[in-house]
Parts: structure tokens; sequence; C-alpha cells
């Protein structure tokens, strides 16, 4: 038994290796100063706990590239930045630079931080290689869509995927004669607005229905008051109206009886689906 937790530990920690190993961008910034956001890659090989590889800063002058080594040891890197080949970074010259890292499985990324001048390093994973011109890359539009994405809570790009494949559609439901939402959706469609935002290629349709209660020409109003309710909440919070398409269909579409009052409250809902 000691012998295969041995092996299961083992195995577990070169995987964790493994998915450290690569090309990675991403950006230094400071806590302190949200206008400060400084295009870093770093490409590192992992094995037997030690680490080899180079990272390179960019600012609009030019780029810094050093090569760096380092240890590995419960899933944590901790990487030392050589003297640099060439630098055109005066507050990155001094060197040892000494990078702490850890991957998040949560959300893909690696994140740490330097022992100096307290910036902290996020990146995911990429493909290329890092290059020896002293040209800074160019342009840097994707470092203020990183940003951004950073700030609506969006995974790594590698993880994205599976998070769309693992979400579960469920309806909201709605009071008696009401289109307001109620609060404990909140968080659910804050999720929703996120799952979009995280695949350009993606939208969101909202359907409203309602119970058979009253006029067919009242309940079809009522579920169009009920999606377009919801597409006032995703744009609220930050999702584009071109995102979203809202239909309504009234009474004519129940998923359950509207004899009771149990049923009629699973009909007075707005449904989901991608798109």
């Amino acid at each position: 038994m000691r012998i295969l937790l041995i092996l299961l530990f083992f195995l577990n920690t070169t995987s964790w290796a493994q998915k450290m190993t690569g090309f990675w961008q991403g950006m230094l910034f400071s806590p302190n100063d949200e206008k400060v956001l400084i295009p870093i890659y770093l490409d590192i090989f992992v094995t037997n706990g030690l680490v080899d590889g180079r990272i390179r800063i960019e600012n609009k002058e030019g780029a810094s590239v050093y090569p760096v080594v380092g240890k590995y040891i419960n899933n944590e890197l901790e990487l030392v930045a050589m003297k640099a080949m060439w630098c055109y970074l005066p507050e990155f010259s001094l060197s040892p630079y000494i990078y702490s890292l850890k991957y998040n499985p949560q959300n893909g990324y690696l994140e740490g931080s330097t022992d100096k001048q307290d910036y902290r390093l996020i990146a995911y994973q990429s493909k290329g290689e890092i290059s020896m011109s002293k040209t800074a890359y160019l342009p840097k539009d994707w470092l203020l869509r990183f940003s951004q994405e950073l700030k609506d809570g969006i995974s790594a790009p590698q993880i994205r995927k599976q998070e769309l494949l693992n979400f579960t559609f469920e309806p909201i439901y709605f009071d008696v004669d009401q289109a307001t939402i109620r609060a404990e959706y909140h968080a659910y469609l804050k999720e929703l607005i996120r799952m979009v935002k995280s695949h350009s290629d993606l939208r969101i349709e909202i359907t409203g229905h309602t119970d058979a209660d009253g006029s067919d020409t009242y309940n079809l109003n009522l579920s169009k008051r009920r999606s377009e309710a919801l597409l006032l909440f995703f744009s609220q919070n930050g999702l584009a109206k071109d995102r979203v398409v809202i239909s309504f269909k009234g009474e004519r579409e129940p998923v359950d009886k509207s004899q009771t009052s149990e049923g009629k409250q699973r009909n007075r809902r707005v449904d989901f689906k991608f798109i």
C-alpha cells in the first residue's frame, strides 16, 4: 500500500510538472496602479523538480530577455532570473529576480508574485516561443483584452471549452403576473454572462413563458416583459446586447399542467440556450 501511495504521488506530481512545461504569456502588473500592465512571456521546461527556460519582459521601447532557473515542489515554481541578455527595462535590470508561481487548476492560470516592487504575475498557456528580438511584439490588443477578461472572472483559454461542456442550463421562475427577477437567481445569471463572454462566437437566447391564467394576448406580452427583464439584467452586468437574442411564447409551451399552483409556477419561467 505504501509503495502504491508513493507511486500515485509521483504520477500526480509528474502530471502537474507537465502542465507547467511550455510557453506562457501574460502580464506583470502593480496592484497599486491598474494602468501598469507589462507584457511577459515565459518558456519553461520542468523535469525532476528542476526548471530552466527564458523569460521576456517588454515595454514600448523594447524587450528584456533573461535565462531562468529554478525548482518545482508541491505544485509551485520558484524561478530566479539570471543576468539579462539585454535589458530595456531599468526597473527590472537588477538580478537575480525571483518569481514565486503556482498553477491554479480552477481557472488555468499561472499566478504569483515577484520579490521586488510589489509586482504580480498572471499568465496562460499559449503557443509560441521566446523571441530573441530586441523589438517589442506588436500589437498589444491582447494585453488589454486579457486584463478585461481577468476583471470579468474569465478562465484561461484551455479551461473554457471544458467549462462550457460542463455547464448546465436552469430555468428561472417568476411570481404571479410579475416580470421582476428574483435575487436568488442573480449569481446563476452572472455565471451565464461569464460563459458567453468566455467565447467570442457564442450568444445566448432567452425565451419567456407564462402559465395559462389570463388571455393569450396578455400572456404573450407578459412573457415578452420577462425576456426583456433578462436582457436588461445582462446589459447592466456587462454583456453586450448583440450577444443576446430574446423570444417569448406566452402560455403556448408549458412544461407542466396549469391546474395546480406547482404546475403554474413551473410554467412561469424563462429558459436559456446558447446559439
